[in-house]
């Protein structure tokens, strides 16, 4: 009876998500998508304070060409050497809040939840929101958490006490749909640029934008699958080197495949996102892949393309 009622509650929580369409973008036919970036104020190489500088300009200027609001999120250990902060990198996160790119907490040390005790994790988020706090201050944008790794809780114990610690806190849980491995290329992409090859980071760009276009074809498949429909999608990337030279070719990109680009706020308006996340597990998938957890619907984790061999070999 317990097994019937929850396929009674997926299925009216499918039906009620087709029938609202019309609370997102997609319904109209347009296809819709909101950008986050994480690990600010940059992925790797914080001691290079002139190619932090180069790489959040970079991308700030293609955000603003585009038209493209996003939010973005800090790791506030970042920001020191040592027990000393660096006011030049704190500087950094103060240029993405003037260019109009609201600030969420990412922690302090970018903990995985499944290596550390709970309420290490929780002092972490504490010690990770000062900074962006002070910077957001008077902003009526939501107050934003993602996860390290997108890490959300080995067990369901643990995932539930963290979600009513962030609520009391005022936090919203920033969700994706849509992972690109982009720190895997910009890792193989910041080696390349160190050597005479630049054939071979230009390789390794192009590599960049193809898989991209693979992971899309794939969320929107399995968007699809899930809602019968094309819901908001959440992309999740980062602040990067690679992104510092290839962010306008891969917005460009996703412009031509029909989409426009709108908040996280509004994409979570679209009633997909109303779907809870009932996955439960050490790794850190799309919201499309817990979702298919909470409508009982078959898992299509194993499906989800990898990016090109050669390219993480680079990595080692």
């Amino acid at each position: 009876m317990t097994r019937l009622l929850a396929g009674l509650a997926a299925l009216l929580i499918l039906a009620a998500t087709t029938a609202a369409q019309g609370q997102s973008g997609s319904a109209s036919g347009a296809r819709t998508m909101a950008l986050t970036f994480d690990d600010l104020p940059k992925s790797t190489g914080m001691d290079d304070l002139e190619s932090a500088r180069r790489t959040t300009g970079s991308i700030l200027r293609v955000l603003k060409a585009h038209q493209a609001p996003a939010v973005a999120f800090v790791n506030e250990g970042k920001l020191y050497a040592g027990p000393t902060m660096v006011p030049e990198r704190a500087a950094l996160l103060r240029m993405w809040v003037e260019g109009g790119v609201p600030l969420g907490n990412h922690t302090y040390s970018h903990f995985d939840l499944n290596d550390v005790p709970l309420d290490r994790f929780q002092d972490d988020i504490v010690r990770g929101e000062r900074t962006s706090t002070r910077l957001m201050r008077g902003s009526a944008e939501p107050r934003w958490f993602r996860h390290p790794y997108t890490h959300t809780g080995p067990t369901r114990e643990i995932k539930a006490s963290l979600e009513k610690f962030l609520t009391g806190r005022g936090y919203r849980i920033a969700p994706f749909t849509i992972e690109n491995s982009d720190w895997v290329f910009s890792a193989a992409y910041t080696r390349a640029l160190r050597t005479p090859d630049q054939a071979l980071a230009a390789k390794i760009r192009d590599a960049y934008l193809a898989y991209t276009d693979t992971m899309l074809d794939w969320c929107e498949t399995l968007s699809a699958e899930t809602f019968n429909r094309q819901i908001a999608q959440i992309l999740l990337i980062h602040s990067n080197d690679l992104h510092a030279d290839a962010l306008d070719a891969l917005l460009t990109r996703i412009e031509k495949r029909g989409y426009r680009w709108m908040t996280l706020a509004d994409a979570m308006k679209d009633a997909a996102y109303a779907t809870p996340d009932d996955f439960v597990g050490t790794s850190g998938p799309s919201w499309l892949h817990r979702w298919r957890v909470s409508l009982n619907q078959p898992s299509r984790l194993r499906d989800e393309p990898d990016p090109p061999q050669w390219v993480v070999d680079l990595t080692k």
